[in-house]
C-alpha cells in the first residue's frame, strides 16, 4: 500500500468512526422532541430550553456528518453533465473542485468559525431567551470542528482520486 493509500485510509477511517459516532445523536433528538411536543400538546407544558436543545442537537449532527457524507458520496449533486464523463475527467474536476473551492471555503470558515466560538466562550454568551441554555459557545464551537472534518474528507477525496488517476483503481467519491 503506498503512503498516499495509507492517509487516505486513515483519514477516511477517522472521518468515518466520526460520522457513525455523530449520527446516534438522531436518537437523542428524536427522544428530546417527541417529549417537547407530548408535553407542550398534552401537559400544555413548553420550554425554551428543550427548543434550543433540539437545533442545538440537529446542528451538530449536520456539522460533524458533513465530512463523512462527502467522503461517502452521499451528498447533494447536480449530475447533469457529471455522468456523461469520463472517469478519469470526473476525478480530475473532483480534485480541482477540492483545491479551489471546497478546502478553502472551509479554512475561510475554521478561521472565522474559530474566532465566532471562541468570542462566545470568552463573552459568556448564553441564549438571548430568559429560560434559553447557557453556554452559546459550545454549539459554535462545533462549526470550526465540522468543517475542519469536512476539509479533512476532501482531502482523503483529492488522494483517492489522485491513486485512480495513478493505479485505475476505483478512486470517485
Amino acid at each position: 500500500m503506498t503512503d498516499l493509500a495509507k492517509i487516505e485510509k486513515s483519514l477516511s477511517g477517522f472521518i468515518t468512526s466520526i460520522g457513525r459516532a455523530s449520527s446516534w445523536l438522531v436518537i437523542a433528538m428524536m427522544l428530546v422532541i417527541v417529549f417537547d411536543v407530548i408535553s407542550r400538546r398534552f401537559f400544555v407544558i413548553g420550554s425554551i430550553k428543550l427548543q434550543e436543545l433540539e437545533w442545538h442537537l440537529h446542528g451538530i449532527l449536520f456539522l460533524c456528518c458533513l465530512g463523512f457524507t462527502y467522503l461517502k458520496n452521499a451528498q447533494v449533486r447536480v449530475e447533469l453533465l457529471r455522468e456523461k464523463l469520463s472517469p478519469r475527467l470526473q476525478a480530475w474536476i473532483e480534485i480541482v473542485g477540492c483545491l479551489l473551492f471546497l478546502i478553502p471555503y472551509c479554512l475561510v470558515l475554521v478561521y472565522f468559525g474559530f474566532d465566532f466560538a471562541h468570542r462566545a466562550f470568552v463573552g459568556n454568551e448564553v441564549s438571548s431567551a430568559a429560560e434559553g441554555l447557557p453556554f452559546r459557545w459550545i454549539i459554535k464551537g462545533f462549526i470550526p470542528l465540522g468543517l475542519s472534518l469536512l476539509a479533512l474528507a476532501g482531502i482523503a477525496v483529492i488522494l483517492r482520486n489522485m491513486i485512480f488517476l495513478s493505479h485505475g483503481e476505483d478512486g470517485n467519491g
